[in-house]
């Protein structure tokens, strides 16, 4: 378990280096990250390399058993070097340039800031690629933050002209691929291929918007391929990460995670604005990015210490607050907590930006509640070793229906993700863990698939989904599946177009549901009525041996009666088809019904409401569980447990019921399964 902060040697004077480092060893970190904004300090002119100071507070650093993780320092690109190149700078889509004073200023398709970041990792991984006190490297800084993953420079045009030449081979393909026949759009060449930039108005071809998303995402993951290649080559037992952000979508981080060692995360929980949504607000973003690379461990390499903000602040944390927030992370299955920021910067856009010390530097409540944690972790790393979260539900996030939903919401105010939240929300409340997976991931081991709006899908997703249904699992799909190929044209098939055999359904008709048309849905099982709102589907139930049936039915409108949920018997598993937006009560008598007929449960019974429990469980010994019991709220609540477990951190037996305290965490092992309590839904 590494442990410790990101910490900025060049923002303060040299004779407090080592201070701070037997501050840091008191607290008990292991681990800094240094450098990742560094450049013009790394290479203060062109071609004259400075790597002294990073070496003399790596070596303190080492004194106290501290290693580093380094960052390349692309994500800030020093101003001499874009003075000398002005190509360099990203255009928006008004071809206004994106100027220097901020950082992420660069844009990934220019050649000749490709050639000066090939030279600056170069140098570093040569210098430090066999430094033992160097464990690791973060590529760059959060890919595509502040709106950055998207360009419209001319080397921009002609990358995406050649991306389109790859993946297409031919001209016509592109017309056709994108029905460019609309509108006199058709292109004869490729050079009179251009990108969606400002036009008579921003609606442009859906084709040639979502290829341009995709392009723009892989010119990202090339870009830090360029870097990964240079650090597999000089580097020698130091794994390569990136730092991601969770559910920001301008990047494909499934794409980007492929060849990193393991992925990172950036989450500060605070920046949500509601207090009680801020705890399902960070789980969402830690099971992300465990999803990034299937199921995997990640590392934490910014974590909220203070309050956040730039020009703003984000509430400040109260004493506990960061002892939570790090366990949530732990729990949900981080193997090293890096709080940004060691230090509180007095100067520049960060200066309202908080850290574990404040301004003054001098130690204060939030040291001592980091201290706290360090203490607790050389406790139970032996215990974390080898062990991570593992869930029997996944929910598939998939970025090209995202994209695609931004560029054709379908419905004014309807967004793709805040959708995919609703389903999130369920299990996150019943307390049931979920992995968070790409299309193509394997669902080998999972119970239960849900999939939001998947508009479009490839051949072999939906091959592996029938696979899945047909084997046993439960799959819950919901309205415009299937209504799209992957090109982002309609299908032309009767909806649900791929998927209709596996539901059973047909649809012919549909639509929006305008803002005070609310409609009812009647749940067929419970008998209780709910609204649906955004979008209805009159569903067909088709003539086959094994039909599908209705779960729920419309109880207005001109289709009253007919279904709104379906569900279908296929192989051993069953197929859901939700046609419309159920009120959050319609959807969790939905999922309710779902999830009890799986048999899977929540990792604690009876949780009061802002209580979060989470289980870490071997890989080599599935008998080795960890439980987390988190107390999110302002009050101290009863927990009740159904087996004798060990207090991890006091060594105390706990059983039966006990009081955990508002801010309070338990960490407790146990050897033997604990009992299975029928789950009861109200």
């Amino acid at each position: 378990m590494y442990f410790g902060a990101c910490y900025y040697p060049e923002h303060w004077p040299e004779e407090r280096w080592e201070a701070d480092a037997q501050l840091m060893k008191e607290a008990h970190f292991n681990v800094v990250r240094m450098a990742e904004f560094a450049w013009s300090r790394l290479e203060p002119s062109e071609g004259e390399f400075d790597f002294s100071w990073l070496d003399r507070i790596i070596k303190i650093m080492e004194k106290y058993s501290i290693k580093t993780i380094l960052g390349t320092p692309t994500a800030g690109p020093p101003k001499w070097l874009m003075d000398k190149n002005p190509d360099m700078y990203q255009l928006d889509i008004y071809g206004r340039t994106r100027g220097f004073g901020a950082r992420r200023h660069y844009c990934f398709n220019n050649s000749e800031f490709q050639m000066y970041t090939e030279r600056i990792v170069t140098q570093m991984a040569r210098h430090y690629g066999t430094n033992s006190n160097v464990i690791g490297w973060q590529i760059d800084n959060e890919f595509g933050m502040i709106d950055t993953a998207r360009c419209y420079c001319r080397c921009c045009c002609e990358a995406f002209i050649g991306w389109l030449r790859w993946k297409y081979d031919s001209i016509e393909a592109v017309n056709e691929a994108w029905g460019t026949v609309f509108s006199s759009q058709t292109y004869r060449t490729w050079d009179e291929l251009h990108l969606p930039a400002y036009a008579v108005h921003q609606h442009h071809n859906p084709g040639l918007a979502l290829d341009y998303r995709r392009f723009s995402s892989d010119s990202v993951n090339e870009y830090q391929r360029l870097q990964v290649n240079i650090l597999r080559h000089y580097t020698t037992g130091q794994l390569i990460t990136h730092n991601a952000m969770g559910k920001y979508n301008q990047v494909d981080f499934y794409d980007v995670s492929k060849e990193l060692d393991l992925i990172s995360l950036d989450v500060y929980p605070n920046m949500k604005s509601e207090l009680k949504e801020r705890p399902a607000y960070a789980a969402e973003q830690h099971d992300m990015t465990r999803g990034f690379k299937g199921g995997r461990n990640y590392w934490v390499l910014e974590h909220q210490s203070g309050a956040p903000g730039a020009v703003e602040m984000a509430p400040t944390p109260v004493p506990g607050e960061l002892r939570r927030w790090t366990y949530q992370s732990i729990a949900r299955g981080a193997d090293a907590i890096v709080y940004f920021r060691w230090r509180t910067l007095p100067y520049s856009i960060e200066e309202l930006w908080h850290g574990i010390l404040q301004h003054h530097g001098e130690p204060g409540r939030k040291y001592e509640e980091v201290k706290q944690v360090g203490m607790e972790l050389m406790k139970l790393a032996p215990l974390l070793s080898g062990t991570s979260p593992r869930a029997r539900v996944a929910l598939i996030r998939c970025y090209n229906n995202e994209w695609a939903f931004e560029l054709q919401p379908h419905r004014e105010g309807y967004e793709y993700i805040k959708h995919f939240e609703t389903y999130y929300a369920y299990f996150y409340e019943r307390g049931i863990p979920v992995d968070i997976l790409s299309p193509e991931a394997d669902f080998t081991g999972y119970e239960l698939l849900v999939a939001p709006n998947l508009m479009m899908a490839k051949e072999e997703t939906v091959h592996a989904l029938y696979r899945f249904v047909e084997d046993g699992g439960y799959f819950i799909t919901d309205f415009r599946t299937g209504a799209k190929e992957w090109n982002n044209q309609i299908t032309q098939k009767r909806l649900p177009g791929m998927f209709r055999d596996l539901l059973g359904i047909g649809i012919e008709d549909y639509g929006i549901i305008e803002g005070d048309q609310a409609v009812g849905i009647r749940n067929l099982h419970t008998g209780r009525v709910s609204t649906a709102n955004m979008w209805y589907e009159v569903i067909d139930l088709l003539p086959l041996e094994s039909a599908a049936e209705p779960m729920a039915v419309y109880t207005s409108n001109y289709f009253k009666d007919t279904p709104a949920v379906t569900r279908r018997a296929y192989g051993k598993g069953c197929g859901v088809y939700i046609g419309t937006v159920p009120d959050k009560k319609g959807l969790f008598g939905i999922l309710d019904q779902i999830v009890s007929e799986t048999g899977i449960t929540p990792t604690l019974f009876g949780l009061p409401e802002g209580v979060e429990a989470m289980v870490r469980v071997g890989t080599d010994d599935r008998r080795r569980k960890l439980l987390f019991v988190i107390n999110h709220t302002e009050d101290a609540v009863c927990i009740n447990l159904d087996t004798m477990c060990r207090d991890a951190l006091t060594d105390r037996t706990v059983s039966g019921a006990f009081v955990l305290n508002s801010q309070d965490v338990r960490v407790l092992t146990f050897q033997q399964e604990t009992k299975s309590i029928p789950m009861l839904f109200g």
